[in-house]
């Protein structure tokens, strides 16, 4: 599905192809998720950052991308890297490397540490944004003046997603992109690629108690969310002003 022009999310995972560049960018893998809560006494099995590796191999090789640009938060603790993550982070790096691709990293608010790794690889490390022609990529977490000539802005770190309830009551969320505007620029958020992070309900949740104050100063009933479901597909559905309208989540 083209998202604006040429960025299109290619088939039915929380990633964005930006045709011009060969550029798959991603964000918040919070990669080290299940060994912080093994700290906090919730034991889950540790199979999320294999499934991402094996998703973002997919996605490299049906996009030919020949870069990958990761938003930020791809590790989870905000202080020093678990075990887990060291591995985990290396094995993605060295795994990218040994296929040719090219990384950059824009740094999040959980990055702390990361730098060291990257350093050792030669992969370069942005704070708070990089610039891609008239594309601009930033976290979300920090205020960021838009350089003219910007075009487009693609942020991550809210992890959007839809809320809903059938009629047994079961309450679900689906991951989803934000699409609409930041003043004169288009603003794409995108979803998380952490399996383990479902997202908050963009359509529950007031404008003043989203994480990023980049969404904090637009407009969020105008944003219209394109749910990307594994397995079943990619649906654009109506804004968001719409949905908090017609679909109340208690």
């Amino acid at each position: 599905m083209i998202i604006f022009k040429g960025g299109v999310v290619p088939g039915p995972y929380p990633a964005l192809f930006l045709k011009k560049h060969r550029a798959l960018v991603i964000t918040d893998l919070h990669i080290g998720y299940e060994s912080s809560l093994k700290d906090k006494g919730i034991h889950i099995p540790q199979n999320s950052y294999p499934h991402m590796r094996s998703v973002i191999d997919h996605l490299l090789k049906i996009t030919g991308s020949r870069t990958l640009i990761m938003l930020g938060d791809v590790k989870h603790e905000f202080g020093k890297p678990s075990a887990q993550e060291w591995v985990e982070v290396k094995d993605l790096l060295y795994f990218l490397l040994d296929c040719g691709i090219e990384v950059h990293v824009v740094r999040g608010n959980h990055d702390n540490y990361i730098i060291a790794i990257l350093n050792k690889m030669n992969i370069p490390l942005y704070d708070p944004f990089m610039v891609l022609d008239d594309v601009l990529l930033t976290h979300g977490h920090k205020e960021i003046e838009v350089p003219g000539g910007v075009r487009v802005v693609l942020m991550g770190h809210e992890h959007p997603a839809v809320s809903s309830r059938d009629l047994s009551g079961s309450r679900y969320k689906f991951k989803c992109f934000l699409v609409g505007r930041l003043n004169k620029q288009r603003l794409v958020v995108l979803p998380s690629m952490s399996p383990l992070s479902l997202g908050v309900g963009i359509n529950e949740t007031p404008t003043q108690d989203l994480l990023s104050p980049l969404l904090r100063s637009v407009d969020v009933d105008m944003l219209t969310p394109v749910v990307v479901e594994e397995q079943v597909g990619v649906f654009r559905f109506p804004q968001v002003g719409l949905m908090r309208s017609i679909i109340k989540i208690k």
